[in-house]
């Protein structure tokens, strides 16, 4: 088209308004519409930014509900599992009747219900304006998605991370489960192999072996890496009891198809081969970054010097870009609510609000959706043992009133400590794991010290008493005060 000139003094050709391409400046942008991207457009808008969301499409991880679909399924099993082992609080045991397509449905409902909250007539209604197509950079300042062009104040990057799906002989030729596509399953699974030893694996691995498959984990690489080792061992005894196989130390070496079935070729430990003959396989092996789009000569990202695949970040979430920044799968974080409190702190300093500073990096809690559940935050595992001063307390769950009244009285909590008492970390593996370490992880950002949690005030018969018992411990070590003694020594001289 050509150019039209307004009046023959004007030395500006302008274009035609209908083909110039709109161009928005939000407070914010996030890119991603998935769970993750959803949660912090609402929470961005209601610290008064203006946003733009982008919609791609399912994000990988949200298509088929994410973790709420897989919290339902693993509800699910555990009330099949507590009808099996009704005896512990005094009722007869009996075989739960599982129908599998039931069970999927039913977690289908949760996930729909859920998303209702999440529709686009919402998100409008919360001034929150929604693009949807695919996003590409054209500068480090510009986004283009369809017509539209994005000069956002900050970028924020959700988009998710896929299964990956490990380089493994004659994988391409079996056909398998992800954690993305398992939850579509609606028939048993005779003997279901779980490829993977990140938190999603055991997850579902426990679920399926409840709900009356044969089930064999192997790990391929580390198990729940990152982990309590002491927590993860009482973790696996609990999950073999209940027939669960757990190769540990063991990989897959190949897969060889058969007309019936899958045969597996296996690396044991200490260099032990074996084999093994299952119906079907779920590889839960870790998930990629979803970062190819920002795969661009416009806008270099630095990525890890030890894996490309993820981005550069600092402990605020921020890429190279000081405008931009990624959290949840795109940054490399599996746990959806260490993923929520990390990027509300960008939202606090984008909004000029204080930034919480009660979680670092380290700080945030991370969970295992098991039973018993493992729960850990701050530092635990030292590879080098404990420094000059510091301490570990432990508590047994079998001496909390609240667990060994549900029958859940396996497990332990444990702390690490300072000289001064001050909290460095903690870990627990049974009830209430999750609130307890996150009750702990609030704490170790106020400054509360270990002996302050014995006047925790619990109301009534709680897990989270275990807290207390350590705190106790701790409280009744303190030497007593120079005052102390000298009211007592004066109290020794009276008559």
């Amino acid at each position: 088209m050509q150019p039209v000139w307004p009046h023959k003094s004007c030395p500006v050709p302008y274009v035609l308004l209908a083909v110039m391409p709109d161009i928005l400046k939000p407070d914010l942008c996030i890119v991603g519409a998935g769970a993750l991207g959803i949660s912090l457009a609402i929470k961005a808008r209601q610290r008064g930014l203006a946003t733009v969301l982008i919609d791609r499409g399912a994000e990988p991880g949200d298509a088929v509900g994410g973790p709420i679909r897989r919290a339902a399924f693993v509800a699910s099993a555990m009330h099949a599992h507590a009808i099996r082992t009704g005896a512990r609080l005094g009722l007869e045991n009996s075989m739960p009747k599982i129908n599998f397509r039931a069970v999927a449905d039913h977690a289908r409902g949760v996930a729909a219900a859920t998303a209702s909250g999440t529709s686009a007539e919402r998100l409008s209604a919360l001034g929150i304006a929604v693009l949807t197509g695919e996003p590409g950079f054209i500068d480090g300042l510009t986004l283009r998605v369809g017509d539209s062009l994005l000069k956002a104040g900050h970028f924020l990057l959700a988009t998710g991370a896929a299964p990956l799906v490990p380089d493994i002989p004659q994988i391409e030729n079996i056909s398998f489960f992800t954690p993305d596509t398992i939850p579509d399953n609606t028939r048993k699974l005779s003997h279901l192999l779980v490829v993977g030893g990140a938190a999603t694996g055991l997850e579902l691995a426990q679920a399926y072996r409840r709900l009356g498959s044969d089930v064999t984990l192997v790990p391929h690489g580390p198990l729940l890496d990152g982990y309590d080792r002491e927590a993860t061992a009482i973790l696996l005894r609990q999950l073999r009891e209940e027939g669960l196989v757990v190769l540990d130390g063991a990989r897959v070496s190949s897969f060889q198809p058969r007309s019936q079935g899958i045969g597996i070729a296996l690396e044991q430990a200490h260099g032990q081969t074996g084999s093994l003959d299952v119906s079907h396989v779920l590889v839960a092996a870790g998930r990629v970054p979803d970062l190819d789009w920002t795969a661009s000569d416009k806008v270099r990202l630095r990525r890890r010097p030890a894996s490309a695949a993820h981005l550069q970040l600092n402990a605020w979430g921020r890429t190279s870009s000081a405008r931009i920044s990624a959290f949840g799968g795109a940054a490399g974080e599996g746990n959806h609510h260490r993923a929520l409190l990390a990027g509300e702190r960008l939202l606090d300093s984008l909004a000029g609000r204080r930034p919480s500073r009660a979680y670092g990096r380290n700080g945030l809690p991370t969970l295992v959706h098991t039973q018993p559940a493992l729960a850990q935050t701050g530092a635990t595992d030292t590879p080098g043992g404990l420094k000059p001063g510091q301490a570990v307390l432990r508590a047994n769950m079998n001496e909390n009133d609240a667990a060994r009244a549900l029958g859940l009285g396996l497990g332990s909590a444990k702390l690490v400590v300072d000289r001064g008492g001050r909290i460095l970390g903690g870990a627990m593996v049974g009830e209430g794991a999750g609130e307890a370490m996150a009750s702990l992880a609030m704490a170790m950002g106020r400054g509360v010290r270990a002996a302050e949690l014995a006047r925790l005030p619990l109301a009534g018969t709680s897990a989270l008493a275990v807290l207390q018992e350590l705190g106790n411990q701790l409280a009744n070590q303190l030497p007593a005060s120079n005052w102390s003694k000298r009211r007592a020594a004066l109290r020794r001289l009276l008559p």
